[in-house]
Order: C-alpha cells, then structure tokens, then sequence
C-alpha cells in the first residue's frame, strides 16, 4: 500500500520535474531561480505525502480491521542464551554473549 501512495503522488511530482527540467535545457543555463521554486515543491510535497499516508494507513487499518493490533515478538526455539532483567523494558529477555556473536561476525566475513 505505502508503495502504490508513493508512486501515484510521484507522479505529480515528476511531470514539475520534467518541466523544468526542459526549461533548463531551453535556457542553456543550469541555476535558474525556478531551481528554487521546485525545492520548495519537493519540501511541501513530501509534507503532504506523510499527512495523506498518515489518513490513508489508518484508513486501511481500520478497512482491515488491525487498527488496535499489537505485534507480539516471540523468541526462537533454537535460540540458547541466558535470562536477565531488562531495567527498559521491565521484563525477561534471553541475552546471547556478546563474544559469541563477534566470533561469528569475524569467521563469516568473505
């Protein structure tokens, strides 16, 4: 969905674009002060871009009924490590040592 919004707000963007990218060739120069206008579009078009995907995301959500999903992470089965308390999160994490993990991030490189 976040692909097919960016895509067709790309669209206006890209025909400006195209336009002045033609009266930049028609000019021969490079720096013309529609330069500026244009970077001011981009500014406001990206500002718009977020606001109507914030509309359109909960739009979907609530058409898709997710609007109040919570995502639940659960650890692996083949995952060994130690328990600890975690002070952020106030709750039991498994911790895997930090001198495993740089053993196989040394022998895996090419």
């Amino acid at each position: 969905a976040w692909v097919e919004h960016v895509t067709f707000h790309l669209l206006f963007l890209s025909l400006f674009g195209v336009l002045v990218f033609i009266a930049q060739l028609w000019s021969w120069k490079w720096d013309l002060p529609i330069r500026t206008f244009f970077s001011l579009v981009i500014m406001f078009w990206s500002f718009m871009v977020m606001v109507t995907w914030r509309k359109r995301s909960n739009f979907l959500a609530h058409r898709w009924g997710t609007l109040n999903f919570k995502e639940e992470e659960t650890t692996r089965p083949q995952f060994h490590g130690k328990y600890r308390w975690c002070d952020i999160t106030k709750e039991w994490v498994v911790e895997y040592p930090i001198w495993k993990r740089i053993l196989i991030y040394t022998i895996s490189l090419p």
